[in-house]
């Protein structure tokens, strides 16, 4: 399991940072699709926007220098972690955000998954995410390596519970509706989806 903390320490690092704050509105303002947001400026958002940004941020934001936040915190180490602290960050670079169709449930230990983008499969460990989907569902997560096994890293967005729409016609209709997404999907598209 990853460790408790891992993703939010060092998020919270990037985001409180005085030095980093110029890049965080950046962020934001390309994120949210604002460019004359400004600090200290209310932004409106919707139910989902946070999470889908902090995940953003941590995952796919590009900082002035060209790295990813995992990567520079990484190879920078400004907490300067002890050495047997740091390869969760380099595992947690190999992730892979999308639309996942569940295979299979093991409640309580984990989940078959394939990712819709590229038809990868994915055993994923996870337990209280095993409780409420079925088989044919689909998530919008992301998936990542944690040392040697992957988990769902990703923020916590409802499944679509295509095992219950018993229409066929209904399953098509839905599936046609997120194919424009499905090959390159990023947190910027699910806030569309979702909001």
């Amino acid at each position: 399991m990853l460790p408790r903390g891992t993703i939010y320490k060092m998020s919270e690092y990037y985001l409180t940072h005085h030095k980093y704050k110029d890049e965080v509105l950046q962020a934001m303002q390309e994120f949210f699709d604002c460019p004359d947001l400004e600090l200290g400026k209310k932004l409106e958002i919707g139910k989902f926007d946070e999470v889908l940004f902090n995940e953003w941020f941590v995952y796919d934001f590009r900082f002035s220098d060209g790295q990813g936040m995992l990567k520079k915190y990484y190879n920078d180490n400004p907490r300067k972690l002890p050495l047997y602290g740091l390869p969760v960050y380099k595992h947690l670079q190999e992730n892979y955000f999308g639309f996942y169709k569940i295979l299979n449930v093991n409640i309580g230990e984990g989940i078959l998954l394939k990712n819709l983008k590229d038809n990868t499969e994915y055993l994923v460990q996870e337990v209280a995410g095993t409780m409420n989907i079925k088989k044919g569902d689909i998530l919008v997560n992301r998936v990542a390596n944690v040392g040697g096994h992957y988990e769902l890293v990703g923020c916590d967005l409802p499944a679509f519970m295509i095992s219950e729409l018993k229409n066929e016609k209904k399953v098509r209709k839905w599936i046609n509706k997120i194919s424009p997404y499905v090959k390159n999907l990023t947190p910027k598209d699910a806030r569309k989806i979702f909001n």
